[in-house]
């Protein structure tokens, strides 16, 4: 396995400059090479072998909708995560008597922790191989109205912005960020509005959430 290393943003304008190892992915292998090669390990065809995989996925699906988390030996421990719908904002904390809005609940994404086992096989026969010198960050300069632009398209594609997200899509210091997004929102041409309060504040489009 190749890998390089890369500069990390400085997303709180400390100043720090450190670095990471990022590994280089050649390429997907393919749902059919992959089942192909499998097949030859087995005494199993690829069509069964593709057969067992959708039954082990519809499986899972009974218990991972009812809340429950599923350990496979050898593989790893899958369950779900849960967000909001776009068009549904987070919302503060209500009073015992006051309703939240369970419409826009939805199932996110499943998470997947692999089988300890595994993941130590994998460490020890890996063969790293460092390849490339670090690849440092070199930020454009931007101006005010770029990031603004930036940011109305992130919230085209997203319910909210946090601001690391702006930090870190901008590449601005946190100070700068924060200064900026509230004059965005206090200027009522920029598209850009803010949601909760504090620590729970996001930013939202114009319209959409204020």
């Amino acid at each position: 396995m190749e890998y390089t290393f890369r500069e990390m943003p400085d997303v709180h304008g400390s100043g720090e400059r450190k670095i990471y190892p990022k590994a280089t992915h050649c390429s997907q292998i393919s749902n059919n090479f992959f089942m192909k090669g499998l097949s030859t390990r087995t005494a199993y065809g690829k069509g069964l072998i593709e057969g067992i995989v959708q039954e082990l996925t519809t499986e899972m699906d009974s218990y991972l909708r009812l809340g429950h988390s599923v350990k496979v030996d050898g593989l790893g421990t899958f369950n779900v995560s849960l967000g909001m719908k776009e068009g549904h904002e987070t919302e503060e904390v209500k009073e015992d008597d006051e309703r939240y809005d369970t419409n826009g609940v939805y199932i996110k994404t499943i998470n997947f922790i692999p089988d300890r086992q595994w993941l130590e096989r994998l460490r020890t026969t890996a063969d790293l191989h460092k390849v490339g010198e670090v690849k440092k960050l070199h930020p454009r300069k931007t101006t005010l109205e770029e990031r603004r632009q930036w940011a109305l398209r992130y919230l085209e594609e997203h319910p909210y912005m946090q601001v690391g997200d702006y930090v870190f899509g901008t590449q601005t210091p946190r100070s700068t960020a924060l200064r900026e997004l509230h004059k965005f929102v206090e200027d009522p041409d920029s598209g850009i509005a803010s949601s909760g309060t504090r620590s729970h504040m996001v930013f939202v489009r114009k319209g959409n959430g204020e």
